[in-house]
């Protein structure tokens, strides 16, 4: 085990490595796991003065990581936005990728060409304003701890769940109030990944690798569940290793119900790795 290449674990937006800190013991039987904080979040370095976060920062990451250990084929578990962006990698490097388990996305949100354009200008202005108004506030601990679990994704972490994610992502100063870690940057939603339906069903062809996808059964699909589920028969269709799940949880299963989605991933983890 100890010389076992491990899983890529790709946490999503402005989370940490820490989500991973409850599946990474009930998995590691199988494969060990490399939990990182992307650029901008956690106790990662920010980006220079000037850049803009998108999708195409991290899926160039991970070709680096790939070049940095030699690997061969990378192994990858990913959560929401990298899921999405391992998505594009797998489509884009078939032969590069050893599998993939996805949890809760599993391909980008279709953006239509009608409402690409607005959606992009507002990004921009929201980044330029950031770059010359943000001053990074402080909280007391009750106040970061809903805004952590609370904000865009979370969807109502529960306590212990948050206070996970707290370790890597926000920092105490000397008066007790508590500051956040990722780039302020960060809060402007991520633009490059606009693509059509047409685009993202175009690349579920090119998918070869056995591909474990586990969605939480909440209703959440960020588009028309229809063009989520499209998509899954279309990748279906040309892979016969794609395996599909739904556990009863929210978006954040595997740091929720880590035993349940464990459950389903060794398994997994038991034929392919």
């Amino acid at each position: 085990m100890q010389n076992k290449q491990p899983i890529l674990a790709l946490h999503g937006w402005q989370d940490n490595a820490a989500s991973f800190d409850n599946i990474a013991p009930l998995i590691m039987k199988n494969v060990p796991v490399l939990a990182i904080d992307l650029p901008g979040h956690g106790l990662s370095s920010w980006l220079p003065p000037g850049f803009m976060y998108s999708e195409l920062i991290y899926f160039l990451l991970v070709k680096r990581i790939k070049r940095y250990f030699g690997w061969e084929k990378i192994k990858v578990m990913a959560h929401s936005l990298n899921a999405m962006t391992i998505y594009w990698y797998a489509a884009t490097f078939p032969m590069e990728l050893q599998y993939v388990i996805a949890l809760d996305f599993f391909k980008f949100v279709s953006i239509s060409t009608s409402i690409h354009t607005p959606i992009f200008r507002n990004a921009v202005d929201a980044f330029f304003k950031l770059e010359e108004d943000y001053v990074p506030p402080s909280y007391t601990q009750s106040e970061i701890m809903k805004r952590i679990s609370t904000g865009l994704y979370m969807l109502n972490l529960d306590e212990s769940s948050t206070k996970i994610l707290m370790t890597r992502g926000v920092t105490q100063k000397e008066d007790g109030m508590y500051v956040v870690n990722r780039d302020p940057r960060m809060r402007v939603i991520p633009i490059h990944n606009m693509f059509s339906s047409e685009q993202v069903e175009e690349y579920a062809k090119f998918i070869t690798c056995p591909y474990l996808i586990i969605k939480g059964d909440i209703n959440f699909y960020g588009e028309d569940r229809e063009l989520f589920y499209k998509t899954l028969e279309i990748m279906k269709a040309t892979n016969d290793t794609v395996q599909f799940e739904i556990l009863s949880a929210t978006h954040h299963l595997h740091l929720t119900h880590p035993k349940d989605t464990a459950a389903i991933i060794n398994p997994f983890l038991e034929k392919y790795d």
